[in-house]
Parts: structure tokens; C-alpha cells; sequence
């Protein structure tokens, strides 16, 4: 896992409540974080990395600009 911290931005998002209410039993656990948003962000940063890693996931240049800067 990288050690140094990765530049970050706040993205909203919406969430089914069963998720929700997993994720609330994750944050009583202590396993994942200490918050809900926490325990989000690491699931889902891990699930990306690992989808990356084993193929699942890949970035393609389609030569549209998605309105954010390089």
C-alpha cells in the first residue's frame, strides 16, 4: 500500500441504505475506519486499485476532454 498521501477532492454519492447500514456495522467493527465516509473511501479506493492491478479496470484516451484540467 503507497505510503505517501495522494492528492484528494470530494465527490459526492449516493448509496443504497442496505450499503449504508453495512457499512455503519464496518465503522462499530473498527476494520475499515472510523466513519461511514471513511469506511467508504477505503473500500472503494481498494476495490479500484485491486480491479487495476488484476485488469479488471483500465483507463482509455478517448480524446474527449472531461472538463477537468491535467
Amino acid at each position: 500500500m503507497a505510503t505517501e498521501k495522494a492528492e484528494t477532492d470530494r465527490v459526492p454519492i449516493t448509496l443504497a441504505l442496505s450499503t449504508i447500514g453495512y457499512l455503519e456495522k464496518l465503522v462499530r467493527q473498527g476494520t475499515h475506519g472510523t466513519s461511514v465516509p471513511g469506511v467508504a473511501r477505503t473500500l472503494i479506493e481498494e476495490g479500484i486499485r485491486l480491479a487495476i492491478k488484476d485488469g479488471l479496470l483500465s483507463i482509455r484516451d478517448n480524446g474527449r476532454d472531461n472538463g477537468k484540467s491535467p
